[in-house]
């Protein structure tokens, strides 16, 4: 199986890459970012791993395209995030968060329409929590940005249902995602355990539960009929996938 990551250098993309080498299924992980990927020094097997890099998101070479061939599954993590917002305007949000998702599309599809793959590609776009479906209610709190973020999501469904003998599409939405690897994150990793103990009143995932579960659902398929996957399945599935794991 062969896996292609866009956005390859982020948060969850490296754990996803990380995880990913260790799963005997996977025989192939391309991870495509704006700079090159390097590898941990204790990765299990460095040899179904490759580095691709491009200048921009939008803007997919042939050279990239030619990585994307033969692609079973395209997880796609690029995106701003709500915290990021005041770094940029909102016309370059928009390009990163919905024209690049679109250039992405389009690029599996091209690579992949004359492929021989058994089933067609599966793009998995990662999306967030809360993401509203009804886009005519602007909601207080980041109206724009998520009506934005609603938008792309009909687009990457309107895409998949076109194009479904190529391209499947999928949506995941976690919540908010922690780890261990900067001292906020661990600041705020502790203090959504505790809270998960009474209760997920923010919906939240640790990064290491959410790229278990991306990779579950690569490897062994969505649930049927389920195309958009909230946080709380994404727990679930990601606790379960780790479990597994440790049990072999």
């Amino acid at each position: 199986m062969k896996i292609v990551i866009i956005g390859g250098t982020g948060l969850v993309a490296t754990e996803l890459i990380r995880q990913g080498l260790t799963i005997p299924e996977i025989t192939s992980i391309v991870a495509v970012a704006r700079r090159p990927v390097h590898l941990e020094a204790d990765v299990p097997d460095s040899s179904k791993f490759k580095s691709v890099t491009l200048r921009d998101y939008e803007e997919f070479t042939d050279i990239v395209k030619s990585e994307l061939a033969g692609a079973d599954v395209c997880i796609w993590t690029v995106a701003v995030t709500p915290f990021r917002l005041s770094k940029f305007d909102f016309a370059e949000v928009k390009r990163v968060c919905q024209d690049c998702t679109v250039a992405g599309l389009r690029a599996v599809l091209e690579a992949n329409a004359n492929a021989t793959l058994a089933n067609p590609t599966k793009f998995i776009y990662m999306s967030a929590e809360g993401t509203p479906e009804d886009l005519t209610k602007k909601t207080l709190v980041f109206g724009d940005y998520n009506l934005m973020r609603g938008r792309t999501e009909q687009i990457v469904q309107e895409f998949g249902k076109e194009h479904q003998q190529v391209v499947n599409t999928y949506i995941v939405r976690p919540g908010m995602v922690w780890s261990h690897i900067t001292f906020w994150r661990s600041v705020q990793g502790n203090m959504f355990r505790a809270m998960n103990l009474v209760t997920r009143a923010i919906p939240n995932i640790g990064r290491t539960e959410l790229a278990a579960a991306i990779l579950d659902q690569a490897v062994n398929g969505f649930q049927k009929d389920q195309k958009i996957v909230p946080n709380a399945d994404l727990v679930r599935i990601g606790r379960d996938a780790l479990e597994r794991r440790a049990r072999h």
